[in-house]
């Protein structure tokens, strides 16, 4: 665990093993179709995903909810059972900024010097008037000492946001962070104890797209089209 995170848990009255749940929205029609961000409503399999969270939470206890402000998110937890639903702001998606709503194909070919700089240092990389995952971090502090009061809690949230709450509870290296896999139709439980964490990951049998993008072989800024897009999972 990060020694922040566990020095407040350790100043908090609940110091008990506790669970947290984290999941993406299910799959989403901008998921479908390659494009980042954005405020897309579920696919037909994204509220298949919502279905199968209202089942697999069935023989599981939940206390509270967190949504971002997102549509996806939302639909995500509509078929959940708990009287305790909040939307919290701080889980929301990295912002893209200017190239909000395009695919990576779109972002290569129109802004391949921004597609180039984010490539070579995705960690601070900021998306013109968008966020880095530097600040994304950063939105991420208060909402982290909250998370450590908390028990039985699931947060519905978003690929970029949630590698960075991972990578706090775990205190894994921050260049590291970007490329966590955080796939979707997923529920990551975490319990908590003391300075450890044990994580399990529920993949739900519910089809989905794969979103995540390894880095690059080549990473400059005079590479061509195909070798900027090599690494863009498939979509329609």
């Amino acid at each position: 665990m990060n020694p922040e995170l566990y020095d407040h848990l350790m100043d908090s009255t609940n110091n008990n093993v506790r669970t947290i749940y984290l999941s993406r929205h299910g799959e989403s029609n901008n998921n479908l179709y390659g494009k980042i961000g954005g405020d897309a409503g579920l696919s037909q399999r994204g509220w298949l995903y919502a279905k199968a969270l209202f089942g697999f939470f069935q023989s599981r206890h939940v206390s509270g909810i967190w949504t971002s402000q997102l549509k996806r998110t939302q639909e995500t937890a509509k078929y959940l059972e708990c009287p305790k639903i909040i939307v919290e702001t701080g889980i929301n998606e990295i912002s893209a900024g200017d190239h909000d709503s395009m695919t990576y194909e779109e972002i290569a070919q129109q802004f391949p010097e921004e597609f180039a700089l984010r490539d070579q240092d995705k960690l601070r990389y900021r998306y013109p008037n968008g966020e880095s995952y530097m600040d994304v971090v950063a939105r991420l502090e208060p909402v982290m000492k909250k998370i450590m009061h908390e028990n039985n809690l699931l947060i519905v949230s978003h690929q970029a946001t949630l590698r960075c709450v991972l990578s706090l509870l775990l205190g894994t290296e921050m260049e590291e962070l970007p490329y966590m896999r955080v796939p979707l139709h997923t529920v990551i439980e975490l319990r908590l104890c003391g300075e450890e964490v044990e994580v399990t990951n529920h993949r739900l049998k519910v089809e989905c797209v794969d979103t995540h993008r390894a880095k690059p072989g080549n990473c400059e800024i005079n590479r061509n089209p195909s070798d900027a897009c090599i690494t863009v999972p498939v979509h329609l």
